[in-house]
């Protein structure tokens, strides 16, 4: 202990711990929003963020005033190591304080977006402890941590460039996620056609858009093609293969209502102007062939509106 200068009675500080600003990382902290309950039950100060520390000292009367986080540190004047960092502070050789929290809510509102600012703004947050740093990690030091004290990442915000010129930090392992579930999406809707390809329900015209569709909308894709009747092929003399089986029947059975279903179509050919794709891919799939190759500006509007109503349906894959 420092036996050259006499000590106060009480050893304490006044800190700004924290406001509102944006930060050196590119996100703020509303200290309106810490809660600070749980904390104050035990509201010890620690050293560098280093939970496995003894304590050097206690916080009391926090509060916020003008959008600043506030409070005042009572230093142990029983411990050695908390007198020497009392007189760091006092003669200004350390200054600074940083703030440790579990988030529990952020927002992306550009109403609460700062010039500059990439990261979301953190709106409620669980006080977890103050540290005395040597040197901050960041302007206005705020650490953040997970209930289970892991790291925490903030969302990206979406910035159009008139708001913020910068360019939005990027995160390498959620963009290669993003790319491998792509892929996998992409690739299960290629088997998905392909499987229906080999039994003889699309047409060579309808692949591409049907995967591109099943990429985004699978479940809505699948449920269509398997909706399809396999046609029957006819024998060499015209006629209608033997119905000696169960699966035959079935099959001719099949022929026979798409002959009748189409038979009643051409006979109401302007109910198809009201048709939706859905209506098109079940009842006439050779037509929707057709419009895809002769009116491809119907055919596209048909198929935005289908990936319109199948969103928000929630049949999203």
């Amino acid at each position: 202990m420092d036996q050259k200068r006499k000590l106060p009675e009480k050893c304490e500080i006044d800190f700004i711990i924290c406001d509102n600003t944006l930060n050196r990382k590119g996100w703020r902290l509303l200290v309106e929003g810490i809660d600070t309950v749980g904390f104050l039950k035990n509201p010890v100060c620690i050293v560098q963020h280093d939970m496995w520390t003894l304590s050097v000292g206690k916080w009391k009367n926090l509060r916020v005033e003008n959008s600043q986080f506030l409070g005042t540190l009572e230093f142990d004047k029983n411990d050695d190591d908390a007198i020497k960092l009392y007189w760091k502070y006092v003669d200004g050789f350390m200054n600074a304080v940083s703030l440790h929290i579990a988030p529990i809510e952020e927002s992306s509102d550009p109403a609460m977006l700062e010039k500059g600012q990439m990261l979301a703004t953190i709106t409620k947050s669980d006080l977890l402890e103050i540290s005395l740093v040597t040197v901050p990690g960041q302007k206005n030091a705020v650490k953040l941590s997970t209930p289970e004290g892991e790291d925490y990442k903030l969302s990206i915000v979406n910035i159009n460039q008139n708001q913020n010129p910068k360019k939005m930090e990027k995160d390498p392992e959620k963009e290669e996620l993003q790319k491998k579930l792509d892929a996998q999406m992409q690739l299960n809707a290629n088997n998905l056609v392909k499987l229906h390809v080999q039994r003889g329900v699309i047409q060579d015209a309808e692949v591409e858009h049907l995967k591109k569709l099943a990429s985004t909308d699978y479940e809505t894709v699948e449920k269509m093609l398997e909706a399809r009747s396999v046609p029957v092929a006819p024998t060499a003399d015209g006629k209608k293969p033997e119905e000696t089986t169960t699966e035959g029947k079935k099959l001719a059975a099949a022929v026979e209502e798409i002959t009748k279903g189409g038979e009643k179509l051409e006979s109401q050919k302007s109910d198809k102007d009201s048709w939706t794709y859905l209506d098109w891919f079940k009842k006439d799939p050779k037509g929707l062939s057709l419009m895809a190759e002769k009116e491809p500006e119907k055919f596209k509007k048909l198929e935005a509106d289908f990936v319109a109503t199948a969103e928000t349906e929630g049949l999203k894959a």
